[in-house]
Order: C-alpha cells, then sequence, then structure tokens
C-alpha cells in the first residue's frame, strides 16, 4: 500500500537565462565541431580516420562537460532557489504566506520531473520544470517548483492525484 503522503516540502525555481544560454552553447559546439569536422573532410584537408577520431574526440569532450554540469550541478546549473514552497493537501505555502485551494480557480498541477530523470536523448532533467498554475483573486499564477529525486516525484504523484480527484469531487457536489 503507498503512502499516504499530506505535504511535500520543496523550493521554487527560477530559470537563469545566462544558466540556459550555457547549456545552448555547449548543444552548439557539439553541432558546429561535427559540422566543422565534416567540411574538412568534404574539401579533402582530413582523411576519413582522422575525421572520425576529431569528430568523436569533440563530441564526447562537449557531452562530457554537459553532462557534468548536469549531473554535479544539478539544478544550480539552469538557475535558482527561491522561495521554500510547500504543496498541501489542502493548501500552498510560500515562505510564511498559505494559500488555501478553496480561493483558487483554474487550478493545475504539473508533475513532469525529477532531479536525475533520464532525457530521452542524453543527459539527466535538473528537476524544476514541474510548475503549479492557478488564478487567486483575479491574477494568474504560474510558479516552478522543484523534485529532487525519484522517490520524491512519486510522492509527489501520489499527492497530486489525490488533491486533483477531491477537487474533481467537491465540484460535482457544489
Amino acid at each position: 500500500m503507498p503512502e499516504i503522503v499530506n505535504e511535500y516540502k520543496t523550493y521554487l525555481f527560477e530559470k537563469s537565462r545566462k544558466k540556459v544560454n550555457k547549456m545552448l552553447l555547449y548543444n552548439f559546439l557539439i553541432v558546429l565541431g561535427i559540422l566543422g569536422i565534416i567540411a574538412l573532410y568534404a574539401i579533402g584537408i582530413l582523411g576519413i580516420g582522422l575525421t572520425l577520431i576529431g569528430a568523436i574526440a569533440a563530441i564526447i569532450g562537449i557531452l562530457k562537460m554537459k553532462e557534468r554540469d548536469d549531473k554535479y550541478m544539478g539544478i544550480t546549473a539552469y538557475g535558482f532557489r527561491k522561495e521554500k514552497f510547500t504543496i498541501a493537501y489542502d493548501h500552498f505555502k510560500i515562505e510564511e504566506v498559505v494559500i488555501p485551494f478553496i480561493e483558487l480557480e483554474d487550478l493545475v498541477i504539473y508533475v513532469e520531473e525529477y532531479a536525475g530523470k533520464p532525457r530521452d536523448i542524453f543527459g539527466v532533467h535538473h528537476g524544476g520544470n514541474n510548475e503549479v498554475s492557478f488564478k487567486h483573486k483575479g491574477q494568474s499564477h504560474s510558479l516552478k517548483y522543484i523534485i529532487k529525486d525519484k522517490k520524491d516525484f512519486k510522492k509527489v504523484e501520489t499527492l497530486v492525484d489525490r488533491i486533483e480527484s477531491d477537487l474533481e469531487r467537491n465540484k460535482l457536489t457544489h
């Protein structure tokens, strides 16, 4: 029987444009390295053996740099932890401010990734692309939050499923 979770404490997450640009630079360098080596081979400067060795070395080097940032720097490779954030069974809490779900409209809680979750192609997720969106007192809000590992991911999924089913049940009874 799964553990009943009534709250999950974490942090809000804010992406840093500078840090995201660094990740994009890694991807650009990989593509540029491959294209450069292909171009040199095409004009006859490099032989096939040297081309393959150069391409493999360039790709592995850049991928290792990116993997290091993804794996060892985790969430800080992409942005910053912000305020303390709690998802509870019937409310959100940001630092010391409690926002009951009964005051919210259009509440949606996305549980997308955790730090270290393998990507489809290469690398790992940083864990900060989980999102809560809602309207409170007429204003729309969208907050990104962090899930630190696979165990917490399962806890948050279970908690969010309970929240959503109870919110749906309450809509039907009102």
